[in-house]
């Protein structure tokens, strides 16, 4: 241990880690540049070529986008949920570090991404940047009518409301709130804008792409909120108890997401890389690189838990190696993510230019047009979606843990409990990844199903888990100010618990009508994060009506409403499903429009769709009668 610690000194004062921060800057500007180059993608073009100022200029501009970013999500989650938000009377100094920088970096964030739209019109158009009415009146178009300039123009609206709520709001909820707000500029990114975009398989590369750059830029953003709060956490007198807190807090989050950015990024690498003879290609040796500098990232955080986080126990002493250690990670950090732009500014081994011969499910799907369904194709055909595959990993893993811990403890937890929910989770995998979601875009009847599952036995399994109950038992509560995971969960509680009956099902009701008899539906079929949407909306309304069909703390008087409340839910869902038992096409341009040469017709399929809707509005009502009997048989009871 004393060899690792010098004796007490002054702490590094607030310009280092400004220094440190503007080396990580430098290294991801020099490794963007330098990436490009080895590339070859800063070279002049042949046809259409932007000028020498646009090649050379989008890399680093990119690199301090996504370095901006980065700063701002990780210093706001930093200030809500990392650092303790008191001490004594006065509120912790670290927390004033971490949001002036992201203050600072909300700023820079509106600056680079203004800076973006403008180099990526100019890169995309193949025009030098101008002034004159034909460049300005052709980016109002790039703004609007391409899809990459809606996604650059969307993030910088919500980089200017970033801006703007930073400095506005303080609490630990409206500060985690503006994080999100912030890292929700990273889905058109990753759904218009990139190599994904381009793919053969455009679903899974995108989501793959997103978890990616999510976790890798909450890891990066919270080394450089680390390096800001990091004097005001070990100043003398102190005694470094704030420090280990935070280290231990942010060491959860940085394994996390060094799990999530080697794994996706792993994913997303195969998509692009096409085979293993695409690492031979520069593309291939760039990703190399940043492969190797990201795991020796890991490798400095296994550092900060196992050697900083001890050394900071001793009273007096103040070691050395926590600021080696932050010093080297932000100068890796910064050659990460220039390396990162580099590659997405770089060609890969797969080609991305569209397929001359597409048939007319390709085109309008995206895919080819799968196998005639039978027996074996409802088990064999699957096509991954990474992020419900994620959700439902992490899910199980903390549900396991938990109930571990309360096995631990010595808590009854009935096992039925733990089987409801992995059965939930099986079950919301495979209608995510499985055959209802490779045929729910060519067979209407596939899709609801798919939809209806979503809704119905899938939240009624999750609910019968009661992982709320679980959480709540063996998660410590925070009595620092600080949003932790308990407090999450009570936050979530009481949003789930305000719904009553009626809202509850008039909520799922209207949720079915307006998707299926509305351009809500043709906009999912043909928007994929317009799909995703859709079922997360599914899901949400799903569990607040199985919450509203479990709940015994009516009154006497709002009982007897109860049945009546929800079998708005059964009544909407099977309006839903006479309308498609009506002969008119529901997005028949859609459905008959796959050349598909298998049965069933659009037609019949549709006829399909309405009964299974009617099955849905059949199995809801069942659900209330036995709720209902079950509430009359406790208040008896009682």
């Amino acid at each position: 241990m004393e060899g690792m610690q010098v004796a007490l000194r002054k702490r590094p004062p607030g310009p280092v880690a400004a220094a440190w921060t503007a080396g990580g800057l430098a290294a991801a500007v020099l490794a963007a540049l330098a990436g490009v180059a080895f590339s070859g993608a800063g070279q002049e073009r042949v046809l259409s070529d932007p000028g020498a100022i646009v090649r050379w200029g989008l890399p680093p501009v990119l690199a301090l986008h996504h370095l901006a970013l980065a700063a701002v999500a990780g210093a706001l989650i930093f200030a809500a949920v990392i650092l303790p938000r008191n001490q004594g009377a006065q509120e912790n100094p670290a927390i004033k570090a971490t949001l002036r920088v992201a203050a600072g970096a909300a700023g820079v964030w509106v600056v680079a991404a203004t800076a973006v739209l403008l180099l990526t019109y100019a890169d995309i158009a193949g025009q030098p940047l101008s002034g004159d009415a034909d460049f300005t009146g052709q980016l109002g178009l790039f703004v609007t009518d391409v899809a990459a300039g809606r996604a650059r123009l969307a993030i910088l609206i919500i980089a200017v409301l970033v801006s703007m709520l930073v400095v506005a709001v303080s609490s630990a909820g409206m500060l985690l709130a503006t994080a999100v707000l912030a890292l929700s500029s990273i889905i058109p990114a990753t759904a218009a804008i990139g190599h994904a975009a381009g793919s053969a398989d455009h679903i899974g590369a995108s989501n793959a792409l997103g978890l990616h750059v999510a976790a890798g830029t909450l890891w990066v953003g919270g080394i450089i909120a680390l390096a800001a709060a990091i004097s005001a956490l070990t100043r003398p007198g102190t005694g470094h108890a704030a420090a280990q807190t935070v280290l231990r807090r942010f060491s959860v989050l940085a394994g996390l997401s060094f799990a999530l950015v080697v794994t996706a990024g792993t994913i997303s690498a195969l998509y692009r890389l096409g085979s293993i003879d695409g690492l031979v290609s520069a593309y291939g040796a760039l990703l190399l690189s940043k492969t190797a500098a990201t795991l020796f990232l890991g490798l400095l955080g296994l550092i900060h838990r196992y050697r900083v986080i001890p050394a900071l126990a001793v009273p007096g002493l103040l070691p050395r190696l926590l600021w080696q250690v932050l010093a080297a990670e932000l100068l890796i950090m910064g050659a990460v993510m220039g390396l990162a732009v580099a590659l997405a500014r770089s060609p890969s081994p797969v080609p991305l230019e569209p397929d001359p011969e597409a048939t007319q499910a390709q085109i309008l799907t995206g895919y080819l047009l799968p196998p005639e369904p039978d027996a074996t194709t409802w088990f064999t055909q699957w096509r991954p979606d990474w992020l419900w595959i994620t959700a439902a990993l992490l899910a199980a893993l903390f549900y396991g843990r938990a109930y571990t811990r309360a096995r631990h403890a010595n808590a009854v937890w009935p096992k039925r409990r733990l089987l409801s929910w992995f059965s939930a989770l099986i079950l919301l995998t495979f209608i995510t990844s499985g055959p209802p979601a490779v045929y729910g875009p060519v067979l209407l009847s596939a899709h609801a199903a798919g939809t209806m599952a979503v809704a119905l036995p899938i939240p009624l399994l999750l609910t019968a888990a009661r992982p709320l109950k679980l959480a709540l038992t063996v998660l410590p509560e925070r009595n620092d100010g600080s949003i932790g995971p308990r407090e999450g969960i009570l936050w979530l509680a009481r949003i789930t618990a305000k719904p009553g009956p009626l809202l509850a099902g008039l909520t799922l009701g209207s949720l079915t009508v307006l998707f299926y008899l509305t351009p809500a539906l043709k906009l999912s079929l043909r928007e994929h994060l317009a799909h995703e949407t859709s079922l997360v909306l599914f899901l949400a309304a799903g569990i607040l009506f199985a919450k509203a069909l479990h709940s015994r703390n009516e009154t006497p008087g709002s009982r007897n409403r109860r049945p009546a409340a929800l079998a708005a839910t059964s009544a909407a869902i099977g309006a839903a499903g006479l309308r498609f038992l009506n002969p008119a096409g529901i997005e028949r341009e859609w459905f008959a429009g796959l050349a598909r040469t298998w049965e069933p017709s659009a037609a019949a399929d549709q006829h399909r769709a309405g009964l299974i809707l009617l099955l849905a509005c059949a199995l809801s009502a069942i659900l209330i009668t036995v709720s209902g009997k079950r509430q009359q048989q406790s208040t008896s009871d009682a």
